[in-house]
């Protein structure tokens, strides 16, 4: 059996702990170091203190020349935190190159620079993989005969949240995991553009195009799902919608939920997951958002999840940014428990137990609506 390569992240941080959490679900790599810029105060930690969960058992370094020596390949990643590409990045991914180590990049960049990397890596006789745009092949293959939505047959889970930083792609790579090994064919649409890499979907370009109409973007995502559906015959599709539901305010707009209104018209769900930002919410909250997704978007809410994130309104106000404080996540586990008695489930997808526990009430719900055979 031939040996994974053995792959070092860079600047590792928030954006790739769910990948990390969840490493089975890629095949190729061996994840042997983790980077981070000095000051940015994650040397000699655990890799888990970027999402503030539990330990991760990977110990987080800021030296990038030397663990080269550790590694047969580099991912290059995007970051929450601001990094100067031209002096920083692009300097240290052509260090990389003349390590002769094979280049792997998920940041979006101009095509000038690929071709110049892709030129570089030729030379210097390693690969160079690109992952910062979408890579979805279906979605060139759409057509729109009439303005009427298609069937989806299969069961349907969404993953939305009321912004970003919500924890989204965690609980898609958590149900992914979790349903995969109770037996189950999924096909998937992801929130982030390099999902391929993790053996799914990527959500579609089309839906990032202004020469789209808005109706016609609701039509081909139809039938996108209805495509993978013909296609891949799963068991259960999973669709992470990008994005919030609706504005904070008039400055903070969450793109005004578009995603979520427009999927919600193309794809009618059977199972929800809805993803908060941590609030000291009342008891009955989530039966008010609840009731608010049925009216805005047509369904309700089957389960919550409280993210370890909480939206920083000082910051925002003072610097006009949007910003966001980190919790601990054992904090929003015991601040779950007061919500025991609540009418919806609430649950904390950082914590394990929590995590299997979502995947079994989706499989027990999704059960009753349909005969979903085992694989």
């Amino acid at each position: 059996m031939v040996a994974n390569e053995k792959l070092l992240i860079y600047p590792y941080n928030l954006q790739f702990s769910p990948i990390l959490r969840h490493k089975s679900l890629q095949k190729k790599y061996e994840i042997s170091c983790l980077v981070a810029p000095n000051g940015w105060g994650f040397t000699g930690k655990d890799a888990g203190i970027v999402d503030r969960g539990p330990d991760i058992g990977i110990t987080i370094s800021s030296d990038f020349e030397k663990s080269l020596d550790l590694c047969d390949t580099v991912m290059f990643i995007d970051s929450y935190f601001p990094i100067d590409f031209k002096n920083i990045m692009f300097s240290k991914i052509k260090m990389a190159i003349r390590s002769k180590k094979n280049i792997v990049c998920l940041l979006e960049l101009e095509s000038e620079i690929i071709k110049e990397l892709e030129h570089i890596c030729n030379y210097e006789g390693v690969s160079f993989t690109y992952h910062g745009g979408s890579q979805n092949l279906l979605d060139s293959t759409i057509s729109i005969k009439n303005e009427s939505i298609e069937e989806i047959n299969t069961p349907v889970i969404f993953v939305i949240g009321m912004g970003e930083r919500t924890n989204k792609f965690e609980i898609q790579l958590a149900l992914r995991e979790k349903i995969q090994r109770l037996g189950y064919k999924i096909s998937q649409v992801g929130t982030r553009a390099y999902c391929e890499m993790l053996g799914f979907h990527s959500f579609p370009s089309f839906m990032y195009d202004s020469n789209i109409s808005e109706v016609n973007k609701v039509l081909m995502f139809n039938r996108f799902i209805r495509k993978i559906e013909k296609v891949e015959a799963p068991d259960i599709i999973i669709i992470g919608i990008p994005g919030g539901i609706m504005p904070y305010n008039r400055q903070f707009t969450n793109k005004f939920g578009m995603f979520a209104y427009e999927i919600s018209q193309a794809v009618i769900p059977d199972f929800v997951i809805f993803s908060l930002l941590y609030e000291d919410y009342k008891v009955d909250a989530f039966e008010i958002f609840s009731n608010s997704l049925k009216y805005k978007l047509g369904f309700y809410v089957d389960v919550f999840n409280i993210a370890n994130t909480q939206f920083d309104w000082t910051r925002a106000f003072e610097e006009q940014i949007s910003s966001h404080i980190s919790i601990d996540s054992k904090s929003i586990s015991e601040k779950n428990k007061t919500y025991s008695q609540c009418k919806n489930t609430v649950l904390n997808i950082l914590n394990e137990d929590d995590a299997e526990k979502m995947a079994n009430i989706a499989i027990e719900k999704l059960n009753e609506y349909s005969n979903v055979e085992i694989v």
